[in-house]
């Protein structure tokens, strides 16, 4: 038997980022239910939430982190365990998490270090060459290759043997062992061990993915997205194969969290939730047959092409609340380039039925791809307005953020638009939140046209939005009041608001990265 610690470090974000949301670590409590089934001891670390009303200064002066310092980290480590792995999604994060595994070096420089997750996945020989403290990483889904892992470290399997997994061979040089194959019967995984983590702090904060609604628990009911998004690193995570659960499993797993976590909201975390009308139209029904009351959303950028008035009604019907669609431009011609594959005017209809079933809607756009005109960020304004004017509740007018693993992200490597891949690069991520930093990428339109665009256009949409619906200014106010939000907007100024006080209790934090 094996013991494994796992860490999830704290959320890393800019200082002047109008959007962190708190998550819970649904990684972990997926890698440890697998750890233990095998018969494997995990210990889990979950930095954001044992730490989450403390926020101070990380790798920048403008970068802040939200949990515990690398200090308390280490700490909660305990004896000498045969194996520190540490999951790292976002890379904006990874100067952050690099801090944290140096100082795990130093306190255990035997035990091994595995690093895992999307920015793990993206950039295997960039962690293997530049952060000698990283033994192995694990590229691509996690629960088969940690179990397989964890029996190397028994002795009883060769790490050559590992599929997805990376090492350094005997001369430094990289060790790439084969993909591992996308896993097709995602039912058969283990449910999250969420006993192994203290769930309240984020109950009791409510800034998670999804809109605030009581008592709120992720779930993954589908994995993958069938689509080639050129901006997306998801075809390198996760390959395009679209794999679905069985309604009835996942409304089992949700009643598990009714119950015994007294949820009476759940939030979907999937990349595409819906791709087949069928199988939405079968999840609705059986919330129907088996009585359960509970609201529901769809925080992820979701695709319209399966949500039409039926599917609607019938979600609206089964208790969903919230909503989001990712056009992610106005531009038809930027559509064809990342190659969305959606159909503006599809778009609109669906967004019209939403709205007849009284379901909060958000739309996602962004502006400043490389070969984007200015004529093409202007129609992507224009579809803000139309947002607007449809009764749309939130819109996210975000600037593009090159991610590793993304088919645009080895253009630019290409062009040479990111000339290194640094802690400048990585700090730059962090634009995609951040209306103060003109970071910019686009070809044909400058850092401070793009940031005046982006400004525009959330002052349009927000401006016509109250105005139009003048209700819902008063509806904001009484939700400040009960401590509860309709709309990704209220939820985001809500915790800003909150922000400073967290960061005055960490003024002068404990074990803070210094790299």
């Amino acid at each position: 038997m094996a013991r494994v610690v796992l860490i999830r470090p704290p959320s890393v974000f800019s200082a002047a980022s109008a959007s962190a949301p708190v998550t819970m670590p649904l990684s972990l409590a997926y890698l440890s239910a697998s750890l233990l089934k095998a018969g494997h001891e995990a210990l889990c670390i979950d930095a954001l939430g044992e730490g989450i009303d403390r926020i101070a200064v990380s790798y920048g002066p403008k970068v802040r982190y939200r949990g515990l310092s690398d200090a308390e980290i280490v700490e909660r480590i305990g004896p000498q365990p045969d194996a520190i792995g540490v999951t790292t999604m976002f890379s904006q994060d990874w100067p952050h998490v690099e801090g944290l595994i140096r100082a795990a070096r130093a306190r255990f420089p035997k035990t091994a270090i595995i690093v895992g997750g999307e920015h793990a996945t993206a950039c295997v020989d960039y962690l293997l060459r530049e952060c000698p403290e990283v033994d192995f990483v694990a590229s691509g889904e996690g629960e088969e290759t940690i179990v397989e892992f964890a029996e190397f470290l028994d002795g009883r399997r060769r790490k050559e043997d590992i599929a997805g997994l990376h090492f350094r061979g005997a001369g430094g040089e990289p060790v790439h062992n084969p993909a591992r194959a996308r896993m097709r019967e995602i039912g058969r995984i283990p449910w999250p061990a969420w006993q192994l983590f203290d769930l309240e702090p984020y109950f009791r904060v409510g800034e998670g993915h999804g809109v605030e609604r009581g008592r709120s628990m992720p779930i993954v009911a589908t994995r993958g997205c069938p689509y080639q998004c050129t901006f997306c690193s998801n075809p390198l995570m996760w390959t395009t194969r679209y794999v679905m659960r069985d309604p009835a499993e996942v409304l089992d797993e949700i009643e598990h969290y009714l119950k015994d976590y007294r949820a009476d909201n759940i939030d979907f975390y999937d990349l595409t939730a819906v791709v087949k009308k069928d199988w939405v139209l079968a999840f609705c029904r059986e919330i129907a047959r088996r009585g359960l009351v509970f609201s529901w959303q769809l925080p992820s950028g979701t695709r319209s092409e399966a949500i039409d008035a039926e599917v609607l009604s019938a979600m609206a019907a089964s208790g969903c609340r919230n909503m989001t669609y990712a056009p992610e431009s106005g531009s038809e011609a930027v559509l064809e380039a990342i190659k969305k594959k959606v159909k503006l005017p599809r778009l609109y209809e669906s967004i019209r039925c939403a709205k007849r079933e009284k379901i909060f809607v958000k739309c996602n756009l962004i502006i400043g791809f490389p070969r984007e005109t200015r004529w093409d960020m202007l129609r992507t304004v224009w579809s803000a307005v139309r947002f607007a004017f449809l009764g749309v509740d939130d819109c996210g007018l975000y600037t593009y953020s090159p991610y590793p693993g993304s088919e645009l992200y080895d253009y630019l490597l290409k062009t040479g638009a990111i000339p290194k891949v640094d802690r400048r690069y990585f700090e730059s991520l962090m634009t995609f939140m951040d209306i103060s930093q003109p970071t910019n990428y686009c070809e044909n339109v400058g850092a401070r046209e793009i940031a005046f665009y982006r400004l525009l256009g959330l002052s349009l949409f927000y401006g016509l939005s109250y105005l139009l619906h003048p209700s819902a200014v008063l509806r904001t106010w009484r939700n400040w009041l009960a401590g509860r939000s309709d709309t990704v907007i209220e939820q985001r100024v809500f915790a800003l608001l909150r922000r400073p006080a967290l960061s005055r209790e960490r003024k002068h934090p404990v074990g803070a990265p210094t790299n």
